[in-house]
């Protein structure tokens, strides 16, 4: 019996670590050229915009808001869920740039929808300005590819709109390869330590809880491997910080198991 007891203590001990976190709500914002205005490649709409039903991000998620050139004022988003928020989100940038990873042809897949267009200004200002982010505590996803070999990026940063445009975070990344279909993150000081970019796809600004933000690329001198400094941005996700434990399907079989050694001891 004192075996069967400490087996169940272990069992439980276990069960104890064995939790998972619930999914996370989130907000995500493709944009890119469109058909309405000039760009780069602007013609091949298809290409830049994300259908409602397609899964794209690292956090992947459906529902997807376009943004497109020709429509980049104050826009009421949706969450991953389809359901409209009072967040608002517009662009500052005076540049789109298309096909930077698709060219022709119809393709339905999220990921390298999203990717394949983006906004670059040539090394200026840019970004998002997002108010009302219905999260008390969130981090923030910016993808990026200029669809270049050559060096591209800079600090990816998150503002406090409320508070002077204050900075809340900032993550250098660069972008030296089309992307592939994989999310490569940006860590560090985004280099490899001898002063070349790395090759990278995304940044994590994380533990923020402004409700009024401004997402912002600032390109550096690593940047411009094409002799323009240039810090694409081609969407971002706000995801929500949650850690409200709840019973994986591990513990559900564990618990099971207890049940039946149980029955079988008696």
């Amino acid at each position: 019996m004192k075996l069967f007891t400490n087996s169940k203590l272990s069992f439980f001990a276990a069960l104890a670590g064995l939790t998972v976190t619930a999914n996370a709500a989130s907000i995500g914002v493709n944009t890119g050229p469109s058909s309405n205005g000039d760009g780069s490649s602007p013609e091949n709409t298809q290409n830049n915009l994300v259908s409602s039903t397609a899964t794209a991000g690292v956090v992947p998620q459906t529902n997807w808001n376009n943004l497109l050139q020709g429509n980049w004022g104050n826009q009421q988003v949706t969450d991953d869920s389809g359901t409209l928020l009072a967040t608002t989100v517009s662009v500052q940038t005076q540049w789109a740039n298309g096909n930077v990873v698709l060219s022709g042809g119809a393709e339905t897949n999220g990921d390298r929808l999203m990717m394949n267009g983006g906004m670059d200004n040539n090394g200026g200002a840019q970004g998002w300005t997002i108010t009302g982010v219905p999260y008390s505590s969130y981090d923030v996803y910016i993808y990026y590819d200029g669809g270049s070999n050559g060096n591209r990026g800079g600090s990816y940063q998150a503002w406090d709109s409320d508070n002077g445009d204050a900075l809340l975070a900032a993550q250098s990344g660069y972008d030296t390869a089309t992307f592939d279909g994989t999310y490569i993150q940006a860590i560090g000081d985004g280099t490899d330590g001898n002063g070349q970019g790395l090759n990278t796809n995304y940044v994590v600004l994380s533990g923020l809880s402004a409700p009024n933000i401004k997402i912002r690329s600032i390109a550096d001198s690593l940047g411009g491997g094409d002799n323009v400094k240039r810090a694409p941005m081609n969407g971002f996700q706000i995801v929500e910080a949650s850690a409200i434990p709840e019973p994986s399907s591990a513990i559900l079989a564990l618990l099971g198991l207890i049940g039946f050694v149980s029955r079988r001891k008696r």
